[in-house]
């Protein structure tokens, strides 16, 4: 682009890390934030300038923000050239007698002046001018720049009014680019300096710009180096004794010995060829790491699974010869681009992974790699609307803010400040003030307070800005937001254009012109720095001095390169993902107790597993959604093959062919030839791995040259594609019965289609192991169901989860049970003999995994009918406090003991009696039926045979027992529903009463209610009422019409009697009549 670049950061120094506080010599640190500009003058400072940005962000280090001490800064070497900076320097904000000032002034190479027409910085000029001639340093003078222009400027205010960030005096500065021209006139403009000194300043801009060497990247693949020289020699080691024992196991079938030989030679040719070899044998290293240390595999992510090595050497777990991948998908020898293999792993085990990649290569090697959070097309309205009402309130409201100061003066007694009367706005001293006045005051400012927030929220709530106005303009962008995904990826040029240039777009741009005014310039822009979730890098090469990394909140090293980064230098990168359904599969597995099968170990053809998986979507690995569900009953698979064309032609790309396809409706191409290869696809050109099958095994290409070959045509580069095309109609024309003319017109044909094809062509080595997991899910559901659903609901991220796993318990004749005593652990655990999978304790208030457990454990070692038995057991073998124990009671958990009423009244009564370990009780705390009770386990005889004032308990079991078998003959009736409801919310955050009782099969719990329009009126004529019955737990949708609801609304949590209901004649049921409950 005729650019020069130039690598520099703008930093923060800092006096010293750690200063000591004079008063009591701790050692602390303090925010003295300088700025500094640094510039790399040569690789060596690229280097030296990185490490300094990594070392920058380290704990030791940072203090609000990234920062080098001043000794780190007068460590800095020629390398890298040193400025200033602006008013935020520390020669501007240190005072010049400071016993480092003369030091700083001389380390630096260029003192930075700035046209800025403020006083402060007319002063600082003129400063610098004389430090410049007396220390022979240069000025240097380029434009203060936070936005390219006037209007990314008002979009940046925006920015800073959303966030409620604020800078003094920063509406004095124009901080726009600008032009030479107009530089030297905002210094004419400002008149500090004489014309002479700020010219040469400016030209002295592009003489430092001229004394930076340039440098190349180094773009050479960065495979990382287990065993130096020797990776090649100890793969290959590793290749003959994985193939001899995927022999012995029967994983690879003797059959196939030939063909995996033959390959297995080959793609060690091309790994070797492209220096490849260490970082094979690392992804197998690592995968047998993980598997030998209970941490599961998915059976293969993305292109590998083409490769016969990867599968030998178990970093796949799918066979390219019983599943037909394609290995020049994943990699060829003259591929440009490095090579990386992403793994599926639980997301619990995710962190192991990442730590044993650290560990096996070095900190020093290894980082996370950058992710850059922008904003999207919602969030800028978000963004807009919350500054437009900071600035509203701004408009409208009170400033707070002195008086907060001057409450914060008058209150603290430590400090002597001053602060503004904000009656007269006189400065007031508070050292003048008695300490009479000071109250006095404190009093009267805390109620002006107090009034102008009370006016302030009364002026908030006319605000135009915020409640749902947000809302209600995102929800007209959703469908622009759709069409422009369709174009492209967000974040994307074509995506912007797409969404920016739509009819829609200007649409409600003319509705809300004030807040799509900042609309574009906010859209797409970095607003923040994270860790990826998923890659990490390892490199041959040390990160923090040749890339530079920085150390987030939580400790871990992340590099200063994004992902598109680090593919262009050619690292490593290695996706680990967590994959929910890995971990629902690992947890069905430990509840079974067998190990996480190999793929050769499962019968993948179980037709009554193809047949079940039919009846429910939930679980089933990529089919969880209504439209993938309805395409799967829809075709009705019958293999992995099946549901791997599903999988195509579910994506938007599947749209061309999906309908045909769903019917089984063969395609025809322009030659039996390619029907033949497009036969398991009915003929349609589905996955890209088709077109290298087309281009090798038909046109007779080599794999690299076919996969070479298939990006050309996809990337439309049509020099690449014409110097390819001899060879394709010759290997096409040699395989074809038709004259040549005819049969190159079939090849050019089907290119052409191939090229149509190239934008949503889908990667089949990658379906294949995906389905491998959904079919897996299907296998445990259908056959471990009770062991499926309870580590499916374990591993629940949100409500719908826990319905979906309810609704799939419910289909399989399983019952899910609120907490229960005797069935309950932490997490859901199920109970065969009863057919029930009970709910765990661990989100209940208060409550925890341990003492979840103890109590599960002591129900299986103790099996009493007493409640008054259970307390002192549970008192003596468990760690369950009273709070903890009266949650139990107020959520049902005991109720196989009790009602709620019977058992709180025991508890009492076991309280009463010290938990069981009471000896004696006063005869005048005893009356009436517990005095009849106490005497016959007690005696009042002293050993004289007078009556004593207290009773002397003899037996205490059998005084609790009675009073337990007392207070159930009284049959006292059991809490209210709406006090249930109300318990069950606040303890447990749901609802879930079921009590079994055919009386109580019509009082329905409501779940939900929302409203139903009519289309052509736009008039609500009902409303859809979700309910659970209370006596059977069922759930049902239920239509409620519009004038019965109007004359009782009713609401989510309320509780009704179901009078009268009607099914009409397409199915759906009507609530005529109702009361209300509670």
């Amino acid at each position: 682009m005729g650019i020069k670049y130039l690598h520099g950061v703008e930093c923060y120094l800092t006096e010293e890390l750690l200063h000591t506080d004079p008063k009591t010599g701790e050692r602390e640190k303090v925010r003295d934030n300088y700025h500094t500009i640094l510039i790399a003058k040569n690789f060596a400072g690229v280097l030296e300038l990185n490490k300094l940005v990594s070392v920058s962000t380290t704990e030791s280090h940072t203090y609000y923000k990234p920062r080098i001490s001043f000794d780190e800064f007068l460590g800095i070497s020629n390398n890298i050239i040193k400025i200033s900076a602006c008013l935020a320097s520390p020669l501007n904000k240190l005072p010049i007698s400071h016993k480092r000032y003369r030091e700083l002034v001389k380390h630096y190479d260029y003192l930075e002046i700035q046209p800025h027409d403020f006083q402060e910085q007319k002063e600082f000029n003129l400063h610098l001018a004389h430090l410049a001639r007396e220390f022979g340093k240069p000025l240097i003078a380029g434009t203060d720049t936070h936005s390219i222009d006037k209007y990314k400027a008002e979009c940046r205010s925006i920015l800073l009014a959303a966030k409620h960030i604020e800078y003094s005096d920063e509406d004095s500065f124009d901080l726009t680019y600008k032009s030479y021209d107009e530089l030297v006139e905002m210094f004419r403009k400002q008149d500090a300096l004489p014309e002479k000194v700020y010219l040469e300043a400016i030209e002295n801009t592009n003489r430092m710009a001229d004394s930076v060497e340039s440098f190349d990247l180094d773009l050479a693949f960065k495979y990382p180096k287990l065993y130096g020289s020797r990776d090649k020699e100890v793969f290959d080691q590793q290749i003959a004794a994985c193939f001899s024992a995927k022999l012995e196991s029967g994983a690879i079938r003797p059959e196939q010995v030939e063909n995996f030989k033959a390959a297995i030679a080959e793609e060690c040719r091309v790994f070797d060829k492209i220096d490849m070899s260490g970082f094979m044998l690392f992804m197998s290293e690592l995968v047998t790491w993980c598997k030998s240390n209970g941490i599961p595999v998915g059976f293969n992510r993305g292109s590998c699974g083409g490769s016969r090595v990867a599968f030998v050497t178990d970093i796949t777990d799918l066979n390219p010869e019983q599943w037909h991948t394609v290995f020049s998908r994943f990699c060829n020898e003259d591929r440009k681009e490095i090579g990386d293999i992403d793994i599926d792993v639980a997301p619990s085990d995710r962190d192991r992974v990442y730590e044993y990649i650290i560990n096996r290569f070095g900190q020093a090697k290894t980082a996370f790699i950058l992710a850059i959070g922008t904003i999207k097309a919602k969030g800028c309205v978000d963004e807009i609307c919350r500054a437009l009402g900071v600035r509203w309130n701004k408009q409208h409201q009170t400033d707070e803010k002195p008086l907060k100061d001057a409450l914060k003066v008058l209150k603290d007694e430590k400090v002597s400040g001053t602060f503004m009367d904000v009656q007269t706005g006189k400065q007031i001293c508070v050292s003048d003030l008695s300490k009479a006045e000071r109250q006095s005051m404190i009093s009267t400012y805390t109620k002006e307070l107090s009034r102008v927030k009370a006016e302030n929220e009364k002026i908030f709530q006319k605000n135009p800005w915020v409640g749902k106005i947000s809302a209600t303009i995102k929800s007209e962008l959703t469908a622009i937001d759709e069409l422009a995904k369709a174009v492209d990826k967000p974040g994307s040029e074509k995506y912007r254009n797409a969404f920016l240039n739509s009819d829609a777009y200007k649409a409600v741009t003319k509705k809300y012109p004030d807040v799509f005014y900042y609309f574009p310039g906010l859209l797409d822009v970095a607003i923040s720095q994270s860790m990826h979730p998923a890659g990490i890098v390892a490199s041959p090469v040390t990160l923090a001095d040749n890339y530079g990394t920085f150390v987030d909140s939580e400790g871990h090293t992340i590099l200063q390169i994004d992902m598109e980064g680090v593919h262009e230098v050619s690292l490593v990168k290695y996706d680990i993902l967590g994959l929910k359904n890995i971990e629902i599969i690992k947890d069905a597995y430990n509840l079974i107790g067998t190990p996480y099968p190999k793929s050769h170990e499962i019968n993948w053809d179980d037709q009554d597993v193809w047949k079940d998986m039919l009846r429910s979507p939930v679980g089933i690995f990529q089919f969880e959604g209504d439209f993938a569900y309805t395409m799967l009953r829809q075709y009705e698979p019958h293999s992995i093959f099946d549901m791997s064309l599903i999988t195509a032609a579910l994506r938007p790309s599947g749209a061309s062919y999906r309908d045909d396809l769903m019917q089984h409706k063969p395609h025809k191409n322009p030659s039996p030839i390619i029907d033949e290869l497009l036969k398991e696809n009915y003929g349609y050109l589905v996955y890209q791995e088709d077109v290298i099958k087309f281009l090798q095994q038909i046109c007779g290409m080599s794999g690299s040259d076919a996969d070479n070959t298939r990006r050309a045509i996809a990337r439309k580069q049509t020099d690449r594609l014409s110097k390819a095309l001899p060879e394709i109609l010759e290997g096409y024309c040699s395989k074809s019965e038709q004259p040549r003319e005819i049969a190159e017109q079939e090849a050019k044909e089907f290119l052409q289609i191939i090229e149509d094809a190239s934008n949503y062509m889908f990667g089949y080595n990658h379906s294949i192991g995906y389905c491998m997991i959904g079919y897996l899910c299907a296998y445990l559901r259908y056959y471990h169901p009770f062991e499926f659903i309870t580590a499916y609901l374990n591993n629940a991220n949100n409500e719908d989860d826990i319905k979906n796993g309810s609704a799939l318990a419910e289909l399989y004749g399983i019952q899910i049970v609120p907490p229960r005593y005797g069935l309950s652990k932490d997490k859901y655990i199920f109970d065969t003999e009863r057919r029930v999978i009970a709910k765990g304790l661990d989100s209940i208030k208060y409550m925890n995994s341990a003492v979840a457990n103890q109590l599960y454990e002591l129900s299986k070692k103790y099996k009493t009918t007493s409640f008054m038995e259970l307390l002192g057991l549970l008192s003596e073998y468990t760690g369950l406090d009273t709070r903890q124990r009266e949650i139990l009671i107020k959520i049902d958990y005991f109720q196989s003991y009790g009602n709620i009423a019977e058992l709180s009244r025991m508890v009492s009564i076991f309280s009463f009696f010290k938990n069981g370990t009471a000896k004696r009780v006063p005869k005048e705390k005893l009356s009436g039926q517990m005095l009849d009770l106490v005497s016959k386990f007690a005696t009042d005889k002293n050993k004289n045979g007078t009556e004593a004032k207290s009773f002397v308990i003899t037996d205490i079991p059998g005084l609790l027992q009675a009073c337990e078998t007392t207070i159930k003959s009284m049959s006292l009736p059991d809490i209210d529903l709406k006090t249930k409801i109300q318990n069950q919310l606040e303890l447990m955050g749901y609802i879930d009463l079921t009590t079994k009782r055919p009386e109580d099969r019509r009082k329905l719990l409501i779940t939900d209610v929302f409203p139903l329009i009519s289309k052509q009126k736009n008039e609500i004529w009902g409303y859809a009422v979700l309910t659970r019955s209370i006596g059977s737990g069922k759930a049902a949708r239920l239509t409620v019409r519009s004038y019965r609801y109007t004359k009782d609304p009713i609401k989510r949590f309320d509780i009704i009697l179901a009078k009268d209901l009607e099914k009409n004649k397409s199915g759906y049921w009507y609530l005529l009549d109702y009361e209300l409950i509670a």
